[in-house]
């Protein structure tokens, strides 16, 4: 399964970027996750004002952790 991960960074300073992996999205096929990537992301982020998105991506059985819900 193909998971979204988002790369943010803090919005009060621009800088500690990091990578989450985005909760209960998983897809089945690459073209799916990478095409509803960005909207997933932006939808993310607009429940988590103190981040900023700055990219998606798509892998399989990311390392990196579960995106906190402000």
């Amino acid at each position: 399964m193909f998971e979204i991960i988002v790369m943010v960074c803090l919005a009060a300073t621009g800088e500690q970027c990091t990578e989450f992996k985005l909760p209960d999205k998983e897809y089945r096929d690459a073209v799916t996750c990478i095409r509803d990537s960005h909207a997933e992301g932006a939808a993310w982020q607009s429940q988590n004002t103190k981040y900023i998105l700055v990219g998606t991506r798509c892998a399989k059985d990311a390392k990196a952790a579960v995106a906190p819900n402000s």
